[in-house]
């Protein structure tokens, strides 16, 4: 349920912190109350990598519930590819969201879902200069997710976007350092930004690969230290009483028939 994040940091060609990476977005494809959606996916930036949990949950007809969680630290590439331990750079987040579905036409279904997420941002860094230097801060984002989804039984798509306002808190570390700005961060804070996304899945009818690309424009701030995009590589696993209770009932019905043709009368 990438989403979910997020999430955030990490530095990039030369000595600038990147302070944002947007998560993937969760996208259920929800259509009836009871149905439960969890997908676990691995996802990749320019200079990041990371692991995240989506779920979902229909609590009625048209109201739906979701979950998500990420991880990242910094990848092979750019200023954090060094192998030793001279830099290190992770970042988390937990995304929770409550929506609306409705299925709008045959195999078109439209989602919209108010998000609310926490996260946390760290890097430490290595100098001869000063020993470790160490750098942290949290942020929230509150936004709201509208989709579109072109759904069967062994294929999907979805086009989605992301309007959310994120904001930094709790920034902490050296005013000194050379790795980061500490006073750059407290001064540029606060961003809106659009992240459009789309979604391919195939497989099975409930157990499906997923392939999504999430592209982030700051609206607030071109110029803001930020990862732009990422793609992620995941599984999602779709469960659906309310299918499984017709397919029952129909197997149901047919074996009553059947069992009690003996006792009509012969012609």
């Amino acid at each position: 349920m990438k989403t979910i994040l997020l999430i955030i940091v990490i530095l990039s060609l030369g000595c600038s912190p990147e302070y944002y990476v947007p998560n993937s977005q969760n996208i259920p494809i929800m259509q009836a109350k009871g149905q439960t959606n969890f997908g676990v996916a691995y996802n990749k930036s320019e200079y990041t990598n990371g692991f995240e949990i989506q779920t979902a949950h229909a609590i009625s007809d048209h109201i739906a519930l979701q979950f998500n969680g990420d991880w990242v630290k910094n990848g092979n590439g750019g200023y954090l590819s060094d192998s030793s331990d001279d830099y290190k750079a992770t970042g988390r987040m937990l995304e929770i969201g409550a929506g609306y579905f409705n299925k709008v036409a045959p195999h078109f279904v439209f989602e919209t879902y108010g998000l609310l997420c926490f996260g946390k941002l760290e890097l430490k860094n290595y100098t001869n200069e000063s020993g470790y230097d160490n750098f942290s801060a949290k942020f929230n984002r509150v936004g709201i997710q509208p989709s579109i989804s072109y759904s069967r039984k062994y294929f999907s798509t979805s086009l989605s976007s992301r309007l959310v306002h994120l904001k930094y808190k709790d920034i902490n570390g050296d005013d000194n350092a050379t790795n980061y700005d500490v006073a750059y961060l407290k001064t540029n804070n606060a961003f809106w930004l659009f992240e459009p996304a789309l979604t391919i899945r195939a497989g099975l009818e409930n157990f499906k690969l997923q392939l999504q690309y999430v592209y982030s424009l700051n609206l607030t701030d071109s110029s803001f230290p930020q990862q732009k995009d990422i793609i992620s590589l995941g599984l999602k696993i779709n469960l659906n009483p309310s299918k499984a209770t017709k397919t029952t009932q129909a197997k149901t019905s047919f074996k009553t028939s059947s069992d009690f043709g003996f006792l009509k009368p012969s012609k």
